[in-house]
């Protein structure tokens, strides 16, 4: 299957995911290597006969490999709790089975991610220095974990990668840290994570990045969200700055100050003179909560997360996000376990149900 010319790239991510050059997996398959580069090219589809091939080689079904995706069961369930007024009905909920009752629990507002602490796998007893800048700790594990895929990247999407990695076997389990680009570049550099999320503009060209595969995630667009109270006395971000009104700040080095720092320079003005400016929320959910609550006005974020919350957006520019994964750690359980489930249908179904998400990139290769 097809979207807009671009080739079905589950068999090249299945492939990657293993370590297995084209000749590797031809020779694993038994088919030829031409085979394997048609069917990644788009060029043809393959018969019946090398398709049952490529999934006996990949221990999967053919139509996971090769299938159109169906249509989702449907479920007669009932909300858990009551909806406000001022809510919209819940597009994505949480199950459970209750006295043979299936309960739907809303994804909505704080609901929508996880307000909790995380529990821990363990806890530092010595910090040493070690050079300049690397530190080792001693530890004491408190808790058992099996293998689990690191992340770092601010979309708060990266979070639904937990469910079809819980639901592989072997299973995954998922460490996101939520950071912004220039962070999750520098975790990535550093050997700390498996995979960097990195968003840019669509307009701009991506960045190869030697010894590294680039993945597509999901594609969104950034700008301003605000308080829907201020929805008729501002228009845009100079409106902001002339009504004296607060914004929550992202980090340095994440994409949202970046945008608005060239925002701010185009309109000749100053950090300065921005309310707010100084603070610091380190998740887009974080950001957009703390403009529902009323601790700030506007902020500079992404339209799922303004969304999720009710609010007021002004769209900037549309963006692309991507996965870089090491090519050194192709092979490894955790990528090979990434790499299928970003080929799957479930976590593009998931994405699909969000609104202001477009799941289309999921899974298309960007590297050239």
């Amino acid at each position: 299957a097809e979207i807009e010319g671009l080739p079905d790239d589950r068999l090249r991510l299945a492939r990657l995911s293993r370590g297995y050059s084209q000749v590797d997996l031809a020779r694993v398959a038994g088919v030829t290597r031409q085979a394997i580069s048609g069917i990644e090219s788009g060029r043809w589809s393959p018969s019946l006969e090398v398709a049952l091939a490529l999934a006996r080689a990949f221990d999967t079904s053919v139509e996971e490999l090769f299938g159109e995706a169906g249509e989702a069961p449907s479920v007669s369930a009932r909300l858990a709790v009551r909806r406000s007024s001022q809510d919209a009905a819940p597009r994505r909920v949480l199950f459970s089975e209750i006295a043979g009752n299936t309960i739907a629990f809303p994804l909505s507002r704080d609901g929508s991610f996880v307000p909790g602490f995380v529990p821990a796998l363990g806890v530092v007893r010595e910090v040493t220095q070690d050079g300049v800048s690397a530190r080792n700790v001693d530890a004491r594990r408190i808790a058992e974990a099996g293998p689990t895929l690191a992340v770092a990247g601010c979309d708060p999407a990266i979070a639904l990668l937990q469910g079809p990695l819980s639901h592989r076997k072997p299973s995954f389990g998922l460490l996101w840290w939520p950071c912004g680009n220039a962070t999750a570049l520098d975790l990535l550099r550093r050997g700390a994570v498996h995979a960097a999320a990195v968003h840019r503009g669509a307009s701009t060209r991506p960045q190869p990045r030697r010894g590294v595969e680039a993945v597509g995630f999901a594609a969104w667009r950034e700008g301003l969200a605000l308080a829907p109270r201020h929805r008729k006395q501002v228009k845009d971000l100079r409106d902001v700055v002339s009504n004296k009104l607060r914004i929550a700040n992202r980090e340095p080095g994440s994409e949202a100050r970046r945008l608005l720092d060239d925002q701010l320079d185009l309109l000749g003005i100053t950090a300065g003179d921005v309310s707010g400016y100084e603070t610091v929320c380190t998740a887009h959910l974080l950001v957009t909560s703390a403009i529902a609550s009323g601790l700030a006005d506007a902020a500079v974020t992404t339209e799922p997360a303004s969304l999720a919350f009710g609010l007021e957006f002004l769209p900037w520019q549309e963006e692309v996000c991507e996965l870089h994964i090491p090519r050194s750690l192709m092979g490894t359980g955790e990528v090979q376990a990434l790499l299928d489930v970003l080929g799957g249908r479930e976590l593009a179904r998931q994405l699909a149900t969000i609104e202001g998400y477009d799941p289309e990139i999921c899974g298309r290769v960007v590297t050239p």
